[in-house]
């Protein structure tokens, strides 16, 4: 599978070309904007060349720059899971399914993430938008799922199969092409080796259904994880990292 790289402050997002426009996995953080117009001129892709945005999960560096997207073109189809759709609606990162940071490093270490952001942007980042994002309800062109569906069987002229990979959040979807590339969102992580991430994102809502959805990515066939933080990595690492962190490390 042929991906182009967005690379933002915090997230990567991807482009993977259709039969005629590109479909977009992910959208970064609002104040991403101008970092994606770049992005998007150094791949000699246009706005008007998206037809699709699928979100992995709802998350405010997963889809903050959605709306804005969205008004510059208007005729995107956004590809999201039932679950999704629903938590989307509120605006805001969903805590009501319990999970935590990862172990007291990350715990340490996320709070400077939002000075992180603002060094990568060059501006400040609003303490006060951090897990908001504006709120999205669907139109009638988008696509929703509730299952785990081909990519052609939803209408989208791709090769490829979506697959429910929760325990970072309720809603995580990945995506698995043919060829085994698998971009997976927060479903795997490749940052923040030094603090024990072991390949896992650094929250977690469920930590057993995290590593569930890992035996699911490595039974359909994954063969190389594209994840939204981090750069791309063999599964082996995945079968050799399995259950490495425990839910009591945790911190909530």
């Amino acid at each position: 599978m042929d991906l182009i790289s967005i690379k933002l402050s915090v997230t990567t997002c991807y482009l993977i070309r259709t039969d005629e426009k590109y479909l977009l996995v992910d959208t970064g953080y609002e104040e991403d904007w101008e970092l994606f117009r770049q992005r998007l001129r150094e791949a000699n892709v246009e706005i008007s060349q998206i037809g699709y945005i699928l979100l992995t999960h709802h998350h405010d560096d997963h889809c903050g720059l959605l709306h804005i997207i969205l008004k510059e073109n208007s005729t995107i189809c956004v590809v999201m899971s039932d679950q999704c759709n629903e938590l989307i609606q509120k605006g805001e990162n969903d805590l009501t399914h319990g999970g935590g940071l990862l172990n007291k490093r990350v715990s340490f270490l996320i709070r400077h993430k939002q000075a992180y952001v603002s060094l990568v942007l060059h501006k400040k980042v609003d303490k006060s938008k951090n897990l908001k994002f504006q709120p999205y309800k669907s139109r009638d062109n988008d696509i929703l799922f509730t299952r785990e569906p081909k990519f052609r069987d939803i209408g989208v002229p791709l090769e490829g199969i979506i697959l429910k990979t929760p325990g970072h959040t309720v809603d995580s979807i990945s995506v698995l092409f043919p060829d085994g590339d698998c971009l997976v969102g927060d479903a795997a992580a490749h940052m923040l080796a030094f603090a024990g991430t072991h390949y896992c994102v650094i929250f977690i809502c469920k930590i057993d259904d995290y590593y569930d959805s890992w035996v699911k990515m490595i039974a359909a066939g994954a063969k190389r994880i594209f994840p939204a933080h981090g750069a791309p990595f063999s599964v082996d690492k995945l079968v050799k990292n399995l259950r490495r962190n425990k839910s009591e490390d945790l911190v909530h």
